[in-house]
């Protein structure tokens, strides 16, 4: 039997995802800047295609942030 929809921490996944995320992007930035010199242009080109791939992602779940936050409110009322 399939277990319900249980959607109660949907919400708080999704924000320590985007978190998450953000940090990933933050840390790369950081280490391209630090390690430029070591790095070659198709490393470079690989971890800033990677970061926009979690922009990407990020924007995603922003939306589906406020998709959870609609339904919480639907079913509080």
């Amino acid at each position: 039997m399939p277990k319900p929809d249980n959607r109660a921490d949907n919400a708080e996944r999704i924000e320590d995802t985007i978190q998450h995320t953000l940090q990933n992007v933050h840390q790369t930035e950081d280490f391209v800047k630090a390690n430029s010199e070591h790095l070659t242009d198709e490393e470079i080109s690989f971890l800033k295609e990677k970061n926009d791939r979690r922009a990407a992602a990020v924007d995603s779940l922003r939306s589906e942030l406020k998709e959870e936050a609609n339904y919480q409110l639907r079913k509080e009322h």
